[in-house]
């Protein structure tokens, strides 16, 4: 059996100082289902989710060093464009 206890999830590489930033807006209720691709270590103050909603896809954040934890979600894009974002915000391209 494998042992789990020292398992961490992804965490996103550091912004570099000429990294992207991204347009973050409030969360708007858009379609009732949103499916999580993929997300970050929940050990940070910063979480992402990569997620797809109504064909779209878009990168959640959650800033959880503020109280109510801010949630704010990129742009609405095509599939491919959010998957970029994500690996952007991934490698510290983006934030």
């Amino acid at each position: 059996m494998a042992e789990f206890d020292g398992y961490h999830g992804m965490h996103p590489a550091s912004p570099h100082a000429d990294a992207t930033v991204v347009q973050w807006a409030t969360t708007q209720r858009r379609p009732d289902r949103v499916r999580v691709r993929a997300y970050t270590c929940e050990c940070l103050a910063l979480v992402f989710e990569q997620c797809l909603a109504g064909g779209l896809g878009f990168v959640r954040r959650y800033d959880r060093s503020v109280w109510p934890v801010a949630v704010v979600d990129s742009p609405w894009v095509k599939v491919r464009d959010a998957e970029t974002l994500w690996a952007r915000i991934m490698r510290g391209e983006a934030r």
